[in-house]
């Protein structure tokens, strides 16, 4: 007996993302496919470059994009389309190993299959982060990356370099809060952190 494939509705869509199209067949981490509609509200009112659809600039951008997806949200390598699982690497500031930030491509260096970029990350400051209040204020960092891909531009490997200053800076400006809170119980909790952006 033939099955169709799945295929999303409209409103599953995700303009930036093509591998959430596929959602049914995956094992979410949180049960659920991601919305990332708040996060590409926050890109398309922020983004300081709109690239011609179809160009390498709008083809790296997205292919980071559907990358950090997976990498965030999906739980089983078979279920990954972004990268080539036998070869994946990922490098941040030179370790081998960003939550509600909204990412673009500012220049795109050279295509592949060894693609050098540069980008900006940015988002909201409305969470408390490491004992500091939310100022409401954009936080925001630049970077450079280098993204080896294969024939089929599935990620091999990723460098991602930033000052951590940059990030760090904009988060510790809130004045500092009380490290514990009092529970309905009156125990004395460790206060539960959590991503500092808006989603």
């Amino acid at each position: 007996m033939l099955h169709k494939p799945y295929v999303a509705t409209r409103e599953e869509r995700d303009k930036y993302r093509s591998v959430l199209e596929d959602a049914r067949k995956v094992q979410w981490r949180y049960g659920y496919p991601p919305d990332f509609n708040s996060v590409n509200q926050l890109f398309e009112e922020g983004q300081t470059k709109v690239w011609p659809e179809g160009s390498l600039e709008e083809t790296v951008q997205n292919a980071i994009k559907s990358w950090e997806m997976e990498f965030s949200h999906k739980v089983r390598l078979q279920d990954f389309k972004t990268i080539n699982p036998e070869k994946f690497k990922l490098f941040v500031n030179g370790n081998y190993s960003l939550c509600g930030f909204a990412w673009e491509v500012l220049s795109v260096y050279s295509g592949p299959p060894v693609i050098a970029f540069k980008f900006r990350h940015w988002g909201y400051f409305e969470g408390t982060f490491k004992g500091h209040a939310p100022t409401g204020e954009m936080v925001q960092f630049l970077g450079l990356g280098v993204l080896k891909v294969d024939e089929s531009l599935r990620a091999e490997e990723i460098e991602i370099y930033y000052d951590p200053g940059e990030l760090f800076g904009g988060l510790l400006k809130g004045p500092p809060i009380s490290e514990t809170k009092t529970t309905d119980t009156g125990d004395n909790t460790a206060e539960k952190q959590s991503c500092p952006f808006t989603q």
